[in-house]
Parts: structure tokens; sequence; C-alpha cells
């Protein structure tokens, strides 16, 4: 028995494919001066949000392979490149695909992936979206596109089974002026609504630093005069949402962009093998800075695809490779507690959503009570029968 005969068959025992020997490039493709890495939005030089480099989680996701890929003499590589527009994005992803590289991650804004997934449709791609979190996107039923990063609904329907489980029904909505903020304030309104949970007021904060709007602004006056249970904001800058918490002016609990925050991962969380995952990255960044949300992100959405090419019949062809990523037979750890797989009718990864202060996770939704006849990940986000393509 050879050893690579050997090692195949210990791989297929622990439930790694036995796919045939090829060199494989995955693309990575970011957009430089993304306003949404923006340092300096704090006018006081606080870094409200530091900028990182979702990046470094690809690269890591890409470290996981090489173990695998080794073992079994298969090369993965990564390709990032930066975009400094929607043309050059295009031109990039075209290049991509020509160059052999069916898969690619993609770290863009919401309005970027949604002109990308259109100007590629004809091209043998599959784009990841491991970023942008808007409902949209989800609804335009691209066939060449899926996400890694939850969607606002996904997030949404987190905080408000939290909510429904502590029985917080009253709730007073505080949203910034941002596009971006009503967009964050509606997938809440619309998760409140099929949980029967009671939006008592909508209230519109600004940024604006004049004296007149500062005194307008003040927690104390925006929060009071209605009666509420728990206070949700979408200020999605984070600017006004970081002068909440133990400032409203009833004595109650701040969530949404600030204080009680939904997303993909946070670095205190550990258990299903989370330490490991947070430690690795660590080392990868020599202790620079903690794993994000968008790190992990992109760290799953490399890991679908070497996962997909280790197990997929018929691997490496691209296609089959490509079906094996969508079909319910996927099964990714996310050292998150559930196995995870593509939802068929809008491309979304099936994931738990934490749920988590500046550094504690507080729970991980979906909620015991809070049940699906298939699946219970399918109680977060737009489950099928209410899912419509635009």
């Amino acid at each position: 028995m050879t050893r690579r005969f050997a090692v195949a068959v210990a791989l297929l025992m622990l439930g790694v494919g036995g796919a045939s020997a090829a060199d494989i490039r995955i693309g990575y493709l970011s957009l430089r001066d993304d306003p949404r890495d923006r340092a300096d939005v704090a006018y006081t030089n606080i870094q409200i949000a530091p900028p990182d480099d979702p990046l470094t989680g690809a690269q890591l996701g890409l470290l996981d392979a090489k173990v695998v890929a080794d073992a079994v003499g298969d090369s993965f590589a990564l390709d990032p490149q930066q975009a400094v527009d929607a043309a050059d994005a295009v031109a990039k992803a075209k290049a991509m695909a020509a160059g052999g590289e069916r898969f690619v991650v993609l770290d863009l804004p919401d309005e970027l992936v949604d002109q990308l997934a259109t100007a590629v449709k004809d091209e043998k791609l599959t784009l990841i979206n491991a970023t942008a979190h808007a409902d949209f996107l989800r609804d335009r039923c691209d066939a060449n596109l899926l996400h890694t990063a939850a969607s606002d609904r996904m997030e949404a329907d987190a905080l408000v089974q939290f909510l429904r489980l502590h029985n917080w029904t009253k709730v007073l909505v505080l949203e910034g002026p941002l596009p971006r903020d009503k967009v964050i304030a509606a997938a809440f309104k619309a998760a409140a609504d099929r949980m029967k949970l009671s939006i008592t007021d909508t209230r519109t904060v600004t940024l604006s630093r004049t004296p007149d709007a500062q005194e307008n602004n003040d927690t104390l006056l925006v929060t009071g005069g209605v009666d509420y249970d728990v206070v949700f904001v979408a200020d999605s800058e984070g600017e006004y949402g970081r002068y909440l918490p133990y400032a409203t002016q009833l004595p109650r609990p701040v969530i949404g962009t600030a204080g009680l925050v939904p997303q993909e991962w946070h670095w205190s969380w550990d258990r299903d093998g989370a330490t490991q995952v947070t430690s690795r990255f660590l080392k990868l960044t020599d202790h620079r800075r903690e794993m994000t949300a968008a790190d992990w992100s992109t760290w799953i959405a490399v890991r679908a695809v070497f996962n997909a090419y280790a197990r997929a019949p018929g691997a490496p062809d691209p296609d089959k490779v490509d079906a094996y990523l969508r079909s319910d037979k996927l099964r990714l750890d996310g050292s998150k507690g559930f196995a995870l797989n593509f939802r068929p009718w809008d491309g979304q990864l099936r994931q738990p959503v934490l749920l988590a202060t500046e550094n504690a996770v507080i729970a991980v939704p979906p909620l015991p009570g809070f049940e699906h006849a298939t699946n219970d990940l399918d109680t977060l986000g737009e489950d099928e029968p209410e899912h419509k393509c635009l």
C-alpha cells in the first residue's frame, strides 16, 4: 500500500473524501479604500471600530486547507486582489475566471457585490460574499452568489429570540440618519413583527455636532417620555450608540449596534473548539489583534471551498465541486456547535449568531424553544416560504 493511498484511506475514515491531486486557486477580491474601513469616524480621533483586514481570516482558512491538501498531494493557493472601483472589480473577477479560479471570496460593500454578481453572471464563477449583510442581496437570487456573512435579518431574528425568551416585549427603536441605519432598523422591525414584539416608538438621532443637534440628541431626552423594556439602536458608524448604555431615561438594556450586538463571531467565544480557532488566528497575526466577525466569515468561506474539493464525488471537476458546495451533503464545522451549509433558496450559510457585549458572548441563537420543522438554524433569517426573489 502506497503512502498516498494509506493517507487517503485514513482521511476517508475521518470523513474527508479522496479527490485526485489538483492545483486549486481561490480568488479573493476586496476594495481599495473601502468606506466601511474608515478609522477616523469619531471627531475626537477615537477609533470607534479600528480597521482590520479580513484577508487574514481567509489566510487562516488556507492554512487549514493545506493540512488536508498536503496529505493527498493537492495544492491550495489564495489569489488576493484589490479593486479600485466597480469596473475594476468586474475586470479582475473575469480575469480570475479566465485563469481557472472558479471560487472567489468577496470582501466588498453591498452595492458592489450586487453589481459584480450581475456583471459576471455568464462566467464560470461562484462568488462567496463574506462581509456584505444587506438582505436584498439574498433576495436577488443570483445563481452565482453564496453568502457566509450573516444577513441583517438573521442578526435581527437572533436579537428578537433573545428578547422573546426574556419576555422583553416593548422596544424603543433609535435609528441614525444613514441609509445603512434605516436598513438595519427595518430588518429589526420585520423580525419583531414576526415574534409579536411591540415597537413603542421610533426616533431618529443624528451625528451632527451643532449645539442644537447635540441638545436634541441628549440621551435622556431621546429615550424619555415612552415606556420600553429595551432600546434597539441602529447606528452603523457607532458614533451615537456608544453613549447609550447606562445613559437611557429608564434603566434598560441597549441592543443592536451597541450594547448587546449580534455577529458571526466574537473573540471571547470559548466553546465548540472556538479557542483553537482564535489561538491559531492570534498566532497568525503575531498577537496583533483578535479575530473578528469578518475574519470568521472569510475563514469559513475558504473552508467551505476546500471542504467541497475534499469531499465532492468527481472532484476536482469544479462543476462537481460547486454542486456539492450547494448541496445538503455539505457539513461545515464553524466552531459554533452546529453543522453548517448553504440554503438552496437564497445561498445563505446557515449558522448560529453570537450575541456579545464588548468582552463576552451572552447567548447564541437559535435559542431553546425556537424550533423549525427541518432545521432550527432556519429560524434565523428569511425562511423558504417567506422568501421572494426581487
